[in-house]
């Protein structure tokens, strides 16, 4: 990381000659970008230490508290833990995917794979996020009849209803962060394409 580090304030300092009057806006472009891209690395990390504790959460909770007996609720758990597994795969994939864009690449080669990147985020956004979001909430669905041998119908209805509100309320938030994170993408190829005018 030094040294990627050093060899980009190296580039720096050989552009500043040639650009002249143009370097500090060079500079600041580039400093934009990679602001950009480590909050957008903060988000891939948050996101895979959140799931990680929310899949090891219900992994402890089915195992120790409420073990499932019935297939129908195994298969319900096992749809659950599978989405979020899913999900942390694809964080881990994406981060790993966010790195590989060198910042020491040429302007023009790092724009193509900054559009390349969201592309594959704007993909994982759409049909996979929404499978898998329906895998879980199926899941969960599917452990209320065993959970009902247990509980009351009131405390069902209340159960299921409050399960509706909280999925509801984490969907608004997770297309939330998904727009900033577009956002923040055509932003950083917004940027990338200043660096590639000022090049030329």
């Amino acid at each position: 990381m030094d040294n990627d580090f050093k060899n980009l304030q190296q580039k720096w300092q050989k552009q500043k000659k040639e650009l002249g009057d143009t370097s500090l806006a060079f500079e600041q472009i580039v400093s934009k970008i990679e602001s950009k891209r480590k909050k957008g690395l903060s988000f891939h990390y948050a996101n895979i230490i959140i799931l990680s504790s929310t899949l090891i959460g219900l992994f402890m909770f089915f195992y120790f508290v409420a073990p499932v007996e019935e297939i129908l609720s195994r298969i319900g758990v096992g749809f659950m833990m599978l989405g979020i597994l899913l999900r942390i795969v694809i964080e881990i994939f994406s981060s790993i995917k966010s790195k590989k864009i060198n910042r020491l690449d040429t302007a023009l080669q790092a724009t193509e794979l900054t559009l390349d990147f969201y592309t594959f985020r704007k993909k994982i956004h759409g049909a996979l996020t929404h499978i898998i979001f329906v895998l879980y909430v199926v899941g969960f669905y599917m452990i209320s009849p065993e959970f009902s041998n247990y509980f009351t119908l009131w405390q069902m209805i209340l159960m299921d209803v409050s399960c509706f509100v909280i999925i509801a309320f984490i969907y608004i938030q997770m297309r939330k962060g998904i727009k900033k994170e577009m956002n923040m993408l055509l932003e950083i190829i917004a940027l990338k394409k200043e660096i590639i005018e000022e090049e030329s």
